[in-house]
C-alpha cells in the first residue's frame, strides 16, 4: 500500500480512540495477553502492510509487533495534533 495520506480524515475521536486500541494491544503483546498464533498473524499482517520490519533470524516477533503498534500510535498522535512534526520511531522497551 502507498504511504499517501488518506483522501478522508478521521475524525478526532475516532483517532483518539484508535490510540486507546493500539496502546492496549501493545500492552496485551508485551504481557503475552494474545497467545503466539494472534501475534503472527499481527505480524505478517503488519509487515505486508510495510508497517513492521520483516522478521530477522532470532528476532522476537512479539517485540516487532509492539515496535509496529507504537509507531502507528506516534502517527495517530501526530495527527490528533500532539506533535508538531511526524515522531520518528524510538525503541520500544525490551
Amino acid at each position: 500500500m502507498d504511504d499517501t495520506n488518506c483522501p478522508h480524515p478521521l475524525s478526532k475521536r475516532d483517532a483518539a480512540a484508535l490510540v486507546g486500541v493500539l496502546a492496549n494491544l501493545e500492552g496485551l503483546v508485551w504481557v503475552a495477553g494474545l497467545d503466539d498464533h494472534s501475534v503472527q498473524t499481527l505480524l505478517h499482517r503488519l509487515e505486508s502492510d510495510g508497517i513492521a520490519a520483516p522478521l530477522g533470524e532470532g528476532a522476537d516477533p512479539r517485540y516487532n509487533v509492539r515496535q509496529a503498534l507504537n509507531d502507528l500510535n506516534q502517527q495517530l498522535r501526530y495527527a490528533l495534533g500532539e506533535y508538531d512534526s511526524p515522531h520518528s520511531s524510538a525503541p520500544v522497551p525490551r
